[in-house]
């Protein structure tokens, strides 16, 4: 909620004497939240005819944390015919690769990973799961 405090602080001795001091506090971030990774829209089928690029979904990351503790980064979990971009500051949206194949595979699940720059790094991920329909 904050990242710095001041505080005046007044000292009485016995008699009529005083003094005033500020203390300035600054509070120091520590990583206690978890990137969130929220899925704002998806393909729950792709035709295997999509050309490459084409979009399966959209995701917006966050971390409430500051700092390199907030700093997030996307990856894709695994090699497979999807590839991560990133759109706008903190959104994404994850495209075919490649034309897909569907006597190849006839399903992927594409998980979308997000981790902090924490230490040690904080972590959530997303499955998308998407068939492939046959053409």
């Amino acid at each position: 909620e904050g990242d710095s405090y001041e505080l005046k602080v007044q000292a009485h001795d016995g008699g009529a004497l005083f003094d005033t001091t500020k203390v300035a506090i600054t509070v120091t971030d520590v990583n206690d939240n978890a990137p969130e990774l929220t899925v704002s829209s998806a393909l729950s089928e792709i035709s295997e005819d999509a050309p490459s690029g084409t979009v399966v979904a959209l995701l917006h990351v966050q971390d409430q944390d500051s700092g390199a503790n907030g700093e997030v980064r996307c990856s894709l979990d695994g090699s497979l015919p999807f590839r991560l971009e990133k759109s706008y500051k903190d959104y994404y949206r994850v495209v075919t690769a490649r034309e897909l194949d569907r006597e190849q595979e006839s399903e992927y699940n594409v998980t979308v990973r997000a981790a902090d720059g924490g230490r040690p790094s904080l972590q959530s991920s997303r499955v998308l799961c998407v068939r492939v329909l046959d053409v």
